[in-house]
Parts: C-alpha cells; sequence; structure tokens
C-alpha cells in the first residue's frame, strides 16, 4: 500500500471549508459564542470533520475540551518546509541522533557532523563525499530516495517531530529497531503518525471519510472525541508529547510483532505486513480510548491493551 500516492495531494489541496473552519474556531474560542448558535452555521458546511466536532456537544466537549483538541490538530497539520529553518533544523537534528546510534556500525557516519549537511549539502555536485553519507544514512533508516524531505508530503512536520521524538526519549527501543534492515524505520513512522491523527480526527485534509475506507479504517465516534479531549485537559501543557508517546508505544508495538511474525522467506512482502500490524496498533488505540475512563492514565491502559494484543496470534 503507497501511502504517499494517496495522501500527497489531499495535503497540498486548498479548500474553502478550512477557511470557514477556521473562522468558526475563531469565533468560538476567542468570542465566545454559544455552542448552538455556532452548531447551526457549522451544519450548512460540507466539511465532515467540522460537523464532526460540533456534533461533540451532545457529550458536553467544554470550551476547554474543544481549544486543546483543536489546538493539537492545528500542531499536527504543518507541512513540511525545507525554507524554514527550524524544520531544517529537526532534520538535521534526526539525523545527528540516528548518527550517534549507528556510529558503532559505520564509522563512517561521524563525518556527516559537519555542518549545513542537511540544508546545503543534498544534490550538491560540489560536496558529493558529504552527499554519500546522507544519502547512505537516509536509506539505512528508510527514506525512499536521496532527498529525505520528499518522503514528509504525506505525514507532514509532524511525522518528523515524532521521529525525532521517538529517536530522542526511545533510543534503546529505536536501536534495536535499526538492526532489522527489513525494516523501514521512516516509512514506518511516516504511515503511523499519518493514519493515527487520521482516525483521530486530527488533520486537516479533505475528503476524510473517504481516505479513512481507503486504508479500512474508521474514525473516532463523538464519545471518543470527548474522552480523548478529556485525557489531553489532564495534559494540558504537554499534548503534542503526550501524543507522540502515545504513537511510540504503538509503534514499538508494530515492531515487537512484526518481528514475531517475521516469515524469512517473505521478506519483501514486509511493507504489507507492517501495515497490516499497524492497522492492529490502531484499532487496540481506539479500544482503550472507548473504554478509559478520565482517572487513568492512558499511556498505561495502552501499554496494556498492546501487550495484551502482543500474546495473541493473528
Amino acid at each position: 500500500m503507497d501511502f504517499n500516492t494517496e495522501t500527497e495531494p489531499l495535503l497540498d489541496k486548498k479548500d474553502v471549508n478550512l477557511a470557514i473552519n477556521d473562522k468558526l474556531q475563531n469565533e468560538f474560542i476567542l468570542n465566545q459564542k454559544s455552542k448552538r448558535q455556532i452548531l447551526n452555521r457549522a451544519c450548512s458546511s460540507s466539511d465532515f470533520c467540522e460537523n464532526l466536532m460540533f456534533c461533540c456537544i451532545d457529550y458536553d466537549l467544554t470550551n476547554r475540551q474543544y481549544e486543546l483538541y483543536n489546538d493539537l490538530k492545528n500542531n499536527l497539520s504543518f507541512p513540511y518546509n525545507q525554507n524554514d529553518l527550524n524544520h531544517e533544523k529537526l532534520l538535521q537534528d534526526f539525523f545527528d541522533n540516528i548518527k550517534d546510534l549507528l556510529k558503532d556500525e559505520e564509522e563512517d557516519y561521524e563525518n556527516i557532523n559537519d555542518s549545513n549537511t542537511i540544508s546545503t549539502n543534498i544534490n550538491n555536485e560540489n560536496n558529493n563525499n558529504q552527499n554519500d553519507l546522507i544519502k547512505k544514512l537516509a536509506y539505512r533508516v528508510g527514506f525512499q530516495n536521496d532527498n529525505p524531505r520528499t518522503d514528509f508530503r504525506a505525514g507532514g512536520f509532524c511525522s518528523l517531530q515524532f521521529m525525532n521524538y521517538f529517536a530522542t526519549h526511545h533510543k534503546i527501543e529505536l536501536k534495536e529497531i535499526l538492526k532489522e534492515k527489513y525494516f523501514s524505520f521512516v516509512l514506518t513512522s511516516i504511515n503511523l503518525s499519518f493514519c493515527l491523527r487520521l482516525v483521530a480526527y486530527l488533520t486537516k485534509i479533505n475528503n476524510i471519510e473517504t481516505t479513512l475506507k481507503t486504508y479500512n479504517l474508521k474514525g473516532f465516534s463523538r464519545k471518543q472525541i470527548k474522552i480523548f479531549s478529556e485525557h489531553l485537559e489532564k495534559e494540558n501543557e504537554n499534548n503534542i508529547d503526550f501524543f507522540f508517546e502515545l504513537l511510540s508505544q504503538c509503534f514499538i508495538f508494530i515492531f515487537k510483532k512484526y518481528i514475531e511474525e517475521l516469515d524469512l522467506d517473505k521478506k519483501n512482502e514486509n511493507l504489507v505486513k507492517i501495515n497490516s500490524i499497524t492497522r492492529l496498533a490502531i484499532s487496540c488505540f481506539e479500544d482503550v480510548t472507548n473504554n478509559i475512563n478520565k482517572n487513568e492514565d492512558f499511556e498505561d491502559k495502552l501499554k496494556n491493551r498492546l501487550l495484551k494484543e502482543l500474546k495473541n496470534k493473528l
């Protein structure tokens, strides 16, 4: 399954519904208009995600929960921009983290620490040695071509943020993951982060329901949005890290399940297997979201649910 082909035009397409959505959100948060007034106006919009969010009124989504949910969605919806120095720096940080994890494997990776390797040396004929190092490292962790930036078209900037979060907070697990050369850390990260955001409606792409069906996924119910928003409220100031940690637990499960079921004679089918396990991880995430109460720890409950699934056989 090629995620890039389906999602790239959706991420790049501009639509008037996004402007309507932003207008309604700002009016709701800044001017504190009544929920019922906003709902009546939102129902005239054709954007499913927008209507779904306003229908959460039935589950008494508070103003604060609504604000946190939409802040998280907005913060996770930036495309990767190679002209943004902060984006380029994070890409450099990611390669530095990966280089440190692989330094015992390849001595040449030590030379990749030269300044501006990511931002200026890719496809630069005057820096062939550095280009070779970048390309070698990029392919090693699962990028699909010479320029790593192009792989973020589907997952956006948040997929790079997640990869860097995982490389920073789960070094031991990542070192084990990188030993399995048939498992693509990058592609799995991008697919997982995109699909989980899609399921939770934490994305601004259009035609969400159509895209969910394409990947054989089901989106959050209104009740699940309410429950998830309650846990965002508990985290309050660390919602992105909270979401990335939940992603991390799903990612660790995907790798463990993949290794457990790896057929050495069918390694060329590894992407099909990874995509199947990714959907299983997301199903576990949805199950937890549907059954957790406000006082329970989301991360702990997700870990236990994934551990239970690991003990089962597909």
